[in-house]
């Protein structure tokens, strides 16, 4: 198992260097790799921030990301809910991973931003 960065994802993704997005896929598709959430984030923020790509497709990008046989994910049902709630959210990738983590195991969230403390409370936690 490897860890891979960022620049890994974004190579694989955006296609845009021969010899890096090459060696990006092969690396995604014959290594077993692991995928952190804060790499996701990094992703995300790079992604959005400075390529300007709206929320929906970065969300479809992860998932696809996601779906390769080679690819694990850290806390992957709970990375995967905040990046489909991110896909589909104006909150912050960060708040929708803490709101995945009051969903999937009923952890409170204590925290400032009124949007979050909205949603929280729209929802209740699916864990006991």
């Amino acid at each position: 198992m490897k860890l891979i960065d960022a620049n890994i994802i974004l190579r694989y993704l955006l296609n845009d260097h021969p010899e890096m997005s090459s060696k990006a896929k092969e690396i995604m598709q014959s290594d077993s790799v692991l995928l952190l959430t804060e790499v996701v984030a990094e992703v995300i923020y790079v992604l959005g921030g400075i390529y300007k790509t709206p929320r929906p497709d970065i969300a479809g990008a992860l998932r696809k990301v996601a779906a390769i046989p080679t690819v694990e994910l850290e806390n992957r049902e709970i990375l995967l809910q905040a990046i489909d709630e991110y896909g589909g959210s104006r909150l912050d990738f960060v708040d929708e991973i803490l709101y995945a983590h009051n969903q999937a195991l009923g952890y409170p969230v204590e925290t400032f931003d009124k949007d979050l403390n909205r949603k929280l409370a729209s929802a209740k936690p699916q864990a006991d």
